[in-house]
């Protein structure tokens, strides 16, 4: 990217701008990629070209720090070494997309990060009478990244948010809005990764009408369950759910999750549901012995439930309901779906040129491509935040 380009909108936004964006998830298995063409056509409209998409194994040694950080068993040391070490593994998925797309990263204009969520607590904290703002951490640098790839990239997109007393999160909705909305009908995006998140975008809505906020949990506890009992990573296809039943006792405490029955804005993470969860749910419950296909479709049902109890509570009824994540491969969680809202039309992402696993790699692209044209990337009355603000911080190599 020219010198001369940095943060001058016009200049920025007068041809389209081939965009790197990266995400890491939940999971922590995968980095997921994109490459994206980014502009703006006459009548101001922003539009997008998905180019490349690549999925990059975390290791298998990268995935058990990361574990051990957000469960805070870790040291300084390590946390610093999984910080850098991504920014590493980032740089290689960006040299193998590129190479993938026969391009280099002279043609690169810049990468939007995430990075890898190991604590989120969005939420105002009461201690000793004094009142502190939440806090987030991804880790991954965007410095380090920068000088690796030598392309200017953008990172650390939730703490503006968060600073301005929003959540953080989602920050998916600036990109819903501009590429989903509908003049005629409710739409409603609904993305199942680790966490399940929707956003709510009424038929003619403006930026302001948009609501959006996470329901509960995705595919956390029922991943978290298969890795502890079954030694495989998720439930292919919702293969284990389906073969079982919903163990009742157990459904019913879930139910009572006050998380999920929380008004929005809201959001949450590992910091909550996790293993100690479902330990404390089989430990409450009084379940000595269980069978583990029953377990996981009764967490399946769960998740299916969670986003039903919050799309009827905090949504109008009808419209499309477009899905993405790994969790829309669950034939189980979507066929539960359909049948708690048969008011809505269900739709994937991929119906619409947008990969269910490419989305969130997508959507920080976009907010990155934003950002370097003094763009705000929140979406207030999603997040709860002040005002609206150019989010991230900006690295050059």
């Amino acid at each position: 990217m020219n010198d001369n380009l940095f943060l001058n909108p016009k200049k920025w936004f007068s041809k389209p701008r081939l965009i790197c964006g990266l995400m890491t998830g939940t999971s922590v298995d995968s980095i997921d990629s994109v490459l994206a063409s980014f502009s703006v056509d006459i009548f101001g409209k922003h539009q997008f070209s998905l180019i490349e998409q690549y999925k990059s194994e975390i290791p298998d040694k990268i995935t058990k720090l990361i574990h051990k950080i957000i469960k805070s068993n870790s040291s300084i040391s390590e946390l610093s070494f999984v910080n850098s070490e991504l920014s590493r593994l980032y740089s290689l998925s960006i040299k193998s997309i590129l190479k993938s797309a026969k391009l280099s990263n002279f043609d690169l204009d810049a990468v939007g990060i995430h990075g890898q969520t190991v604590w989120h607590e969005p939420e105002i904290i009461m201690e000793h009478d004094s009142i502190s703002k939440g806090h987030t951490l991804q880790l991954g640098s965007a410095s380090y990244l920068a000088n690796l790839i030598n392309v200017p990239v953008v990172g650390d997109f939730r703490s503006a948010d968060i600073a301005l007393g929003g959540q953080g999160a989602p920050l998916i909705p600036i990109f819903d809005f501009n590429f989903f909305s509908s003049n005629s009908e409710n739409i409603i995006m609904l993305n199942i990764g680790g966490m399940a998140n929707i956003t709510f975008i009424p038929a003619n809505a403006g930026e302001n009408d948009v609501i959006a906020f996470d329901t509960g949990p995705g595919n956390v506890l029922i991943d978290t369950f298969m890795q502890k009992y079954l030694n495989q990573p998720y439930d292919d296809l919702g293969f284990h759910a389906r073969k079982g039943k919903i163990i009742e006792p157990v459904f019913d405490v879930l139910k009572k999750n006050e998380f999920v029955h929380k008004s929005p804005p809201k959001s949450t993470g590992r910091e909550l549901f996790n293993e100690d969860y479902i330990s404390s749910i089989i430990n409450w419950t009084g379940l000595d012995k269980f069978d583990y296909n029953d377990f996981i479709c009764t967490l399946s049902e769960f998740t299916a439930w969670s986003i039903y109890i919050n799309i009827k509570k905090h949504t109008k009824s009808g419209g499309k309901l477009i899905v993405s994540g790994g969790g829309s491969q669950n034939l189980f969680i979507i066929d539960r779906i359909k049948t708690y809202l048969p008011e809505f039309d269900l739709y994937l992402t991929d119906d619409f040129g947008v990969p269910y696993d490419a989305k969130e790699a997508l959507c920080f692209a976009y907010l990155a491509w934003r950002t370097l044209g003094r763009l705000h990337g929140n979406i207030p009355s999603a997040t709860g935040a002040e005002r609206k603000a150019i989010l991230g911080v900006i690295a050059i190599p």
